[in-house]
């Protein structure tokens, strides 16, 4: 073989080597493991939310030496609860009324307690998840606060007590006395009275109310804010998203596959969605009614800067709602833009109403104060008003009402205005003031 064969040989390998390489190159296919469909709601980033985020104490009330004192300050509730969830509890039971020899209210509202209340009754097999409950078994209630009484402290063991306030339910747990001697001393003892007194009101014969007795004095706010993105939620809320069609509407647009709706409201910064065919109802407990909802608003990441919290749950209904709450004070809106509501329906969600923005930034030059009329001037206020029946009236609450403005054409801000409310029900209505006929009788759910 001569050396001119030679060479020619090796230059056909090389192209033909170099022509299957670049073959093999642009033919290739990785194999991918399959996606797992086994979730029907895509999350869109993984923050979420646990039991304790959302699920928090609205207000602590302090009786002592015949007076009352509240606050709803956070980071002192976050102390309380950081503190009292390291305990443990053992001996869970309930506690007859008829036993505490004394009337139901007067053992609530007892002189030398603390009073951790919630907006709505908690079901304690959801709870349990903070607390270090040593037994085996837990009865099955629910409660809307927990009460620790100096009187209470034992020489080892001392009670604490959960309480549905409209049940008229007390359940009783053991905890070791030096912890809740230690929480005494550091959140009641000489300080109870640091914070603003209150004054008690009988409402009717089960109910009693604690409203300032002085004029309060709190900020106001305006926020720029940011919107949630549409497409994720799209993604989100519809099984299969390619398939789902848009059309625009005089609110603003809707999204469906056919059978799912999703209606974007653009000038309230609304977002409802209605799954028809989960209308029939599926009842379990209260516990995985209010567990699923926390954690399909995880599946979608929508808690918006973790500012909602537990407001209120229907179990006839299969409805749960979470609230805005801004420096420790619920948020309303006669739209619906400070709640997020769930109802559910057989298998899935069958309604599901929420706001599409969140609370971006605070304008720096905001934040003046505003002086509200003292909790007496309400009560006076109310019991005034021919159309308000006040024996009905279950709750008194300072909270923010949200309105928005536009800053201009491409930002808008949202206001929020200290103002009164009152609750019937589970609807709350603004306290009417200066010859008004009985505030915002439409009602804030």
């Amino acid at each position: 073989m001569n050396l001119e064969r030679a060479k020619s040989i090796i230059l056909t390998i090389l192209v033909g080597t170099s022509i299957f390489l670049t073959w093999s190159i642009w033919t290739y296919e990785p194999e991918y493991d399959q996606l797992s469909q086994s979730s029907d709601y895509i999350k869109i980033k993984s923050d979420v939310e646990i039991v304790s985020d959302v699920i928090k104490p609205v207000s602590i009330l302090f009786h002592g030496n015949g007076q009352h004192f509240q606050t709803s300050d956070p980071i002192e509730i976050g102390r309380m609860e950081k503190e009292y969830s390291q305990w443990s509890f053992s001996g869970i039971r309930e506690i007859s009324v008829k036993r505490l020899q004394r009337k139901f209210d007067d053992f609530v509202h007892e002189d030398g307690s603390v009073e951790i209340q919630f907006s709505d009754d908690v079901p304690i097999s959801i709870y349990k998840t903070l607390l270090n409950i040593t037994d085996k078994e837990v009865p099955s209630f629910s409660f809307d606060r927990i009460i620790i009484k100096q009187r209470e402290i034992g020489e080892n063991d001392s009670a604490v007590y959960f309480v549905s306030y409209g049940q008229e339910k007390i359940y009783q747990g053991m905890v070791d006395s030096n912890k809740v001697e230690d929480f005494m001393d550091k959140f009641y003892t000489g300080s109870y009275n640091e914070h603003p007194e209150y004054t008690a009101e009988v409402i009717n014969s089960k109910k009693t109310l604690f409203v300032p007795e002085n004029p309060v004095e709190i900020k106001s706010f305006q926020y720029y804010i940011d919107n949630l993105d549409i497409g994720k939620l799209k993604n989100a809320l519809f099984n299969f998203p390619k398939y789902v069609r848009q059309e625009s509407v005089s609110v603003g647009d809707e999204y469906t596959d056919g059978t799912r709706l999703m209606t974007i409201n653009k000038e309230n910064y609304l977002i409802s969605y209605i799954n028809p065919g989960q209308k029939d109802k599926s009842f379990g407990s209260s516990s995985d009614l209010l567990q699923k909802s926390i954690d399909f608003i995880n599946d979608h990441a929508g808690w918006e800067d973790n500012n909602y919290r537990y407001a209120y749950m229907s179990e006839s209904e299969q409805r749960v709602v979470f609230r805005l709450f801004v420096n420790g004070y619920p948020a309303f809106n006669e739209y619906g833009m400070t709640e997020i509501e769930q109802i559910w329906g057989k298998e899935e969600i069958y309604s599901y109403e929420r706001p599409y923005f969140s609370l971006a930034s605070v304008l720096p030059s905001e934040g003046a104060l505003k002086t509200l009329a003292s909790g007496r001037e309400v009560l006076d206020q109310l019991k005034s008003k021919d159309n308000i029946d006040f024996k009905k009236v279950e709750d008194i609450s300072i909270g923010y009402r949200l309105d928005k403005s536009l800053d201009s054409k491409l930002v808008t801000l949202v206001t929020l205005e200290p103002t009164w409310y009152y609750r019937i029900g589970n609807k709350w209505f603004i306290v009417p003031f200066e010859g008004d006929t009985g505030g915002d009788q439409s009602g804030l759910e």
